[in-house]
């Protein structure tokens, strides 16, 4: 029952596994990016070193789930039923780790916004 969405899900993961190999392979070295942790930090300014911009990652993602949708559509059009599956395996895949990334980076944001913005708040109220 789950086999599918865990095929997907392994899927999404080679555009960011190539970039890690590559970057392995001619010797760029990258730091670790810690993970943030919920309530770790007490004011919005200590959050700033967690944001993360994902960079051309998930727009790469999802290029290539939209490559794989007209390799779906050309299987529909050349009568190639049985390949549809398996190619929508990719296409859901990569569209998957795309739009939950770009999802998870916006509601970051909007997190970060609403702290700024209660931050700037109580600033105001204290010097009242």
């Amino acid at each position: 029952m789950f086999l599918p969405a865990l095929m997907a899900a392994g899927v999404a993961l080679t555009i960011i596994n190539t970039k890690a190999f590559f970057e392995a392979l001619v010797g760029y070295q990258t730091a670790f990016a810690r993970t943030a942790k919920y309530g770790a930090q007490k004011t919005p300014a200590a959050n700033v070193q967690y944001r993360r911009r994902s960079g051309w990652l998930p727009y790469a993602e999802l290029v290539a789930g939209t490559g794989f949708l007209a390799i779906v559509v050309y299987a529909i059009q050349s009568y190639n039923y049985l390949a549809i599956p398996f190619l929508l395996l990719f296409v859901g895949g990569y569209y998957w780790a795309g739009v939950t990334t770009l999802w998870s980076e916006y509601q970051g944001k909007l997190a970060f916004d609403r702290q700024r913005a209660l931050a700037s708040q109580q600033a105001q109220a204290a010097k009242a």
